[in-house]
């Protein structure tokens, strides 16, 4: 996601005080949240809400080429009638989500206010090749790795049902998206979601064909948003979660480390995107100051806060910084790239400063801000800008295409191997690896 501030000074405000606030007391752990009970006044209007804010203030006034009035009408009795308030707000982020735009969405009380205790992960990520579902990914904190799920294992059963009939259930009920890979995402979230303390049973097959079962227990998120290493053979290597505004000085000090490192691999695999002002400057580290490309909005029109006094629209301006990284960059990116990721790996490849590997991103390179609040506590969040790199093709609904495709190979995995991260490190010990570009 691509997300920028609706105000300025004023958030920078709230943070101070919050930090002040947890140095003078001790923390503790916060009560679950729960939700209130919505009447049927408080559902029509949300309802209401939904459909008149994408109806003007949508980045598309054509809605992508959705009668948008028709759909919203066709929703009407499922959302306002939906068994419990759970399916209440599932329907109409369903409803907006016939925009196919992966950041256009609604987000319900519970997604808004879950406490970290109440929401979880199973750190698993499942690939479709051919007629096989393989493990392409397995967070290294998580149960899942602890009980012995390992990237290149094959998923052949998921709560009894065999994974293809899982697989395809869930394709009908996710919402629509900007690409079909930033579906197949949604997909893997539902596999991998569900409350703290539910449980899923999976059924694998190992490399040596033998099978195994095991149950997971859904923990509650584990923290290690950024890795960075200085390999034996020169080569810096950064990962990190998201482009978190929060995450700012552990990058800044992560960057500084590499600094001294021949070559450099930025991994971008798996990242979901975040804050626009973060990427512009994480940018400055390796190109020069300009533009990056260009914002577009409804109508060419400004985007304005406090009542139209304050204009908030963004730029892609790449921000100076006390550095300049001038080694050979190789960028790495997957499906689930996205927005941000997608942005700073487009905005490296178009300028010749890095050579791009892996596979077509997500496709999702639109930008949105907090949001607007709806009646009984969810909120409506759509996209308000896109951006356009500079030396690229839209974005957008296609993806950036890597300069080397590479298949995270099931059997390498297994083996202990990274079929993309070989080939970039391959790259970039060959004789002439170009210095401070592609």
């Amino acid at each position: 996601m691509i997300t920028f501030p609706r105000h300025g000074s004023p958030t920078l405000l709230i943070g101070a005080l919050l930090l002040a606030g947890c140095a003078s007391r001790p923390q503790s752990v916060p009560q679950p949240f729960v939700p209130e009970v919505l009447s049927a006044a408080d559902r029509q209007a949300a309802y209401d809400e939904v459909v008149a804010l994408i109806q003007t203030r949508y980045i598309d006034a054509r809605h992508n080429g959705v009668d948008w009035a028709a759909a919203a009408a066709r929703y009407r009795d499922p959302v306002l009638r939906a068994p419990d308030d759970k399916r209440f707000w599932e329907q109409l982020n369903r409803m907006v989500g016939e925009l196919r735009d992966a950041h256009s969405r609604v987000l319900s009380p519970l997604d808004l206010k879950a406490t970290r205790e109440q929401r979880g992960s199973h750190g698993l990520e499942v690939r479709q090749r051919d007629d096989r579902w393989l493990l392409v990914s397995v967070a290294g904190n998580s149960q899942a790795a602890l009980l012995g799920l390992r990237p290149g294992q094959q998923l052949l059963q998921v709560d009894g049902l065999p994974v293809q009939q899982w697989w395809s259930q869930q394709a009908e009920q996710v919402r629509g998206s900007s690409t079909e890979r930033s579906r197949q995402v949604l997909i893997n979230g539902k596999l991998n979601g569900g409350d703290v303390g539910s449980e899923r049973l999976l059924q694998l097959r190992r490399s040596d064909g033998s099978e195994f079962e095991v149950a997971l227990r859904q923990d509650a998120l584990q923290g290690g948003a950024v890795r960075a290493h200085l390999l034996k053979d020169g080569t810096g290597y950064l990962r990190f979660a998201g482009f978190a505004s929060g995450l700012r000085t552990e990058l800044d000090h992560a960057l500084r480390r590499l600094a001294g490192a021949k070559t450099l691999i930025i991994d971008l695999r798996g990242n979901p995107g975040g804050d626009l002002k973060l990427t512009t400057e994480l940018l400055g580290w390796f190109l020069p100051p300009g533009e990056a490309g260009k914002v577009v909005t409804r109508d060419n029109k400004r985007l304005t806060a406090l009542l139209g006094l304050m204009d908030v629209t963004p730029d892609l301006v790449i921000k100076p910084q006390a550095q300049s990284l001038k080694q050979p960059l190789a960028v790495l990116i997957d499906e689930r790239s996205a927005s941000a990721a997608e942005l700073m790996a487009g905005a490296l490849q178009a300028k010749g400063r890095a050579r791009v590997f892996g596979a077509t991103s997500c496709g999702c390179l639109l930008g949105v801000r907090q949001g607007e609040s709806l009646r009984g506590g969810g909120r409506l969040v759509f996209s308000e800008i896109e951006l356009l790199v500079d030396g690229q093709p839209r974005i957008e609904g296609v993806g950036v295409q890597p300069n080397e495709a590479v298949w995270a190979d099931p059997g390498a995995l297994l083996l202990g191997r990274d079929a993309v991260l070989d080939a970039a490190r391959a790259w970039l010990a060959a004789p002439g690896a170009p210095q401070g570009g592609a």
